[in-house]
């Protein structure tokens, strides 16, 4: 049902943001969110680099311009591993 009037309040109006200039550090964490909620939902390496690839996907390609293919294939490979270590151990 369509809404007519935008109301300030409504906890679930998409509303999109502007990301202050990020760190090396803050593209990092942002690079290693965005890997470990793809894995959960079963995407392999390849996956995860054409994501980071798209211009479409703003954060994951903000990474990727940023700190380069390489960085993106070692993040991804480091979270591969450490999640796969966190399985074993439970």
């Amino acid at each position: 049902m369509p809404k007519d009037d935008f109301d300030q309040d409504d906890p679930f109006e998409l509303v999109g943001m502007v990301m202050p200039e990020a760190g090396a550090d803050t593209l990092a964490e942002i690079g290693r969110c965005f890997i470990e909620e793809y894995i959960r939902m079963g995407w392999d390496d390849e996956l995860l680099l054409a994501l980071f690839r798209n211009p479409f996907y703003q954060g994951p390609h903000l990474v990727y311009q940023k700190k380069g293919e390489e960085f993106v294939r070692r993040l991804i490979s480091q979270v591969i591993q450490d999640w796969n270590a966190s399985w074993k151990k439970s």
